[in-house]
């Protein structure tokens, strides 16, 4: 009886263990969060039945500049998807 309690909970904690480390990169926050007033940067977008926010392809005037540039400087998965869809 206890080798079997021994073997669940070796079980259990590696099942836990894996999958936080091959996740723990999902579990981060976007950058964009880190940005000052990136609210007042940004837009939202309607996909299918739920909304998003996206990158409009002109600064809206209630943008601070620095946000703005902070916000275009991010790159690969922490970019935020342009409002528009680009033309292939």
């Amino acid at each position: 009886m206890k080798q079997n309690v021994c073997k669940i909970s070796a079980i259990f904690l590696l099942a836990i263990t894996a999958g936080t480390a091959v996740n723990s990169a999902a579990a981060l926050p976007p950058k964009y969060l880190e940005i000052k007033d990136f609210k007042k940067c940004l837009k939202d977008k309607a996909v299918d039945s739920y909304y998003i926010l996206c990158m409009p392809d002109k600064k809206p005037a209630t943008c601070p500049r620095a946000s703005w540039k902070q916000l275009n400087a991010l790159t690969a998965n922490d970019r935020v998807p342009a409002c528009a869809q680009k033309a292939e």
